[in-house]
């Protein structure tokens, strides 16, 4: 089978599934059974050193759960902890707007990016386009990043995403703004 008829294989089993827990057994979420789950990842701490990058597990999930059903977003909530156990959540609303943006990284990758801010602290929520494969989560506090989180490579164990369904430059919603953003997130 081709890399595409296997996505599109996963797109409609998700599809048949109504999105929820049968087309992403492999990877728990936060989301609860009226919203839908937009991206959910296993998370992993980033150790970069001279040697290169080693990742080590946290044992804990990043959500992003959205309304469930139709292409405008009227709903998104982040949610972050260890499965059944939600240490942190932000949604966004008409007053308390989230972000995206979408950019090109090299000339075969980009990213889509979620962010918002909760006090002096900027979340990135990126996940890779193109070439690239996974899901990130930086956080800068006062200037300074102090978290670098990734989920790995592998769409079905890793990571879960409805990216496909989605055209971030052309999402309608009264709770997201297009914005890029304020961090070097290089």
């Amino acid at each position: 089978m081709l890399p595409i008829q296997f996505k599109a294989a996963m797109v409609a089993s998700s599809l048949l599934c109504c999105g929820y827990s049968c087309a992403q057994a492999p990877v728990p979420t936060h989301c609860t059974a009226a919203e839908r789950t937009f991206i959910s990842a296993k998370m992993q701490k980033v150790h970069t050193s001279k040697a290169g990058i080693t990742y080590s597990p946290t044992g804990k999930v990043l959500s992003i759960c959205i309304n469930p059903q139709g292409q405008t977003i009227t709903q998104m909530t982040y949610r972050y902890g260890v499965p059944g156990n939600v240490e942190f959540e932000q949604s966004a609303s008409t007053t308390s707007k989230m972000a995206i943006f979408t950019r090109s990284t090299t000339a075969h990758t980009g990213e889509n990016i979620i962010s918002f801010n909760k006090g002096n602290f900027h979340y990135y929520v990126s996940e890779s386009l193109g070439m690239g494969s996974g899901v990130s989560l930086i956080v800068f506090g006062n200037g300074k990043r102090i978290t670098d989180l990734f989920s790995g490579t592998d769409e079905r164990t890793d990571f879960y995403s409805l990216q496909d369904e989605f055209d971030f430059d052309a999402i309608k919603s009264p709770v997201l703004v297009k914005k890029a953003p304020v961090d070097d997130l290089k």
